[in-house]
């Protein structure tokens, strides 16, 4: 920014008021600045988001904000009842499936060992009727042909059998199948649970600065998360900054964004601590116009600033205020802004002279939030008034009446 000017009170007997502040014309190279507010944030941070669990999770203590944590240190505790009696009863339905195998398993050993001795039976009177065939004519034909019906009765005994068992045994092997099914269901279940129970102590995964953001609630409001509120999901809890580099993130109009660009110079004042200011340069300007408040129409671009170095007194959150080099004029005149007047949107000063103020019409170029450039109309050296002398005299308010009509 141009080197403040010297702002002093003339004393002259000479008819000039020793109430009017005045300030030196002074030449020199003049910096375009472009002031925009933001806060400090780290360049790394990790964002600690509610676990995935079934429903809404109730918050039953949370950490105080800005407290300094080591790795493993717990954050947020959720309400654990209800996933509580959900475990009690998943372990007992997992009990339950586990013994309807170990019965079915018993019943079907018992059944298969039954159909496995029909089958034997079978093979055994099938084996007696064969011992009864023969060709022999000196037995009575109605006795062979007897044993000859006997042994195909019993060969399809046989065959009956073995089908029972097989088919026995596949129906078995189908219904352990549906209840194993059913007890893994149960132990994923159980599972599920207990990892859920786990998820409800949030522990800190490294050490750093607790940041509790605000995060939408019920109603519209926003604020920290807190014991009682109620979470979904994937919702944002808390962040840990890496405090060991910083940034600013900051919010310049529309209608300034188009003269901010990545790597211009940037001055940085941080509000609690002002001096010294600290130095750095645009790192990315967004491409998006956004609205930050959903009751203005009012549209801003985000802008990401650099900080060649971080010192300890940087936290997250503190507001700074930016200040974007956006050029320099070399070798021109300027005085502050208080010192230019308008009448009819032409602007004038009021130069000192020997016995009186006096007006004079100027040209005016560039400006910053303090300075503005005189093109034509003054010389190096020459005092501007800062109030309005001739308001002043007639005991008006000074410079009210005609600077209200400036342009800027």
């Amino acid at each position: 920014m141009f080197t403040p000017l010297l702002i002093t009170l003339l004393a002259c007997g000479g008819g000039i008021s020793d109430d009017i502040p005045s300030a030196e014309v002074a030449r020199g190279d003049f910096d375009v600045l472009l002031a925009i507010p933001g806060e400090l944030k780290a360049v790394n941070s990790v964002t600690m988001a509610a676990p995935d669990i079934e429903g809404q999770i109730k918050v039953t203590s949370v950490i105080e904000e800005g407290a300094r944590v080591e790795e493993g240190d717990v954050l947020i505790e959720l309400d654990r009842v209800e996933l509580e009696k959900s475990l009690a009863s998943g372990k007992s339905q997992l009990e339950v499936a586990r013994t309807k195998i170990d019965q079915k398993r018993a019943q079907l050993d018992v059944r298969l060992a039954d159909l496995e001795n029909n089958v034997t039976s079978a093979r055994l009177s099938l084996e007696k009727a064969k011992l009864r065939l023969t060709d022999s004519e000196t037995v009575p034909r109605v006795e062979r042909e007897s044993a000859r019906l006997d042994v195909e009765e019993f060969t399809l005994s046989v065959v009956r059998s073995k089908a029972s068992l097989e088919s026995a045994r596949l129906e078995g092997v189908a219904e352990l199948q549906l209840l194993n099914l059913e007890a893994e269901e149960a132990e994923s279940d159980v599972e599920t649970l207990r990892d859920n129970l786990e998820k409800c102590i949030i522990t800190a995964p490294s050490a750093g600065l607790v940041i509790l953001p605000s995060i939408w609630k019920g109603g519209g409001s926003r604020s920290p998360v807190s014991v009682g509120d109620t979470l979904w999901a994937g919702s944002t809890m808390l962040e840990l900054p890496d405090l060991s580099e910083m940034e600013i993130e900051a919010w310049v109009h529309e209608v300034d964004a188009a003269r901010v660009a990545e790597d211009q110079p940037v001055t940085i004042v941080i509000d609690a601590y002002p001096d010294p200011p600290h130095a750095g340069k645009v790192k990315k300007v967004a491409d998006l116009a956004v609205q930050r408040d959903r009751s203005s129409k009012v549209k801003y671009l985000k802008v990401k600033v650099a900080i060649d170095e971080t010192v300890p007194s940087m936290k997250p959150g503190m507001t700074v205020r930016t200040e974007v080099l956006l050029e320099t004029v070399p070798d021109v005149l300027s005085v502050p802004l208080e010192a230019v007047f308008y009448e009819d949107g032409e602007p004038y000063v009021f130069t000192e002279g020997l016995r009186s103020w006096s007006r004079a019409p100027i040209a005016l170029g560039t400006k910053n939030d303090t300075h503005v450039v005189i093109t034509e109309g003054l010389e190096e050296g020459a005092r501007v008034a800062l109030i309005d002398p001739e308001a002043a005299e007639a005991g008006e308010a000074p410079g009210a009446s005609r600077a209200a009509d400036s342009p800027r």
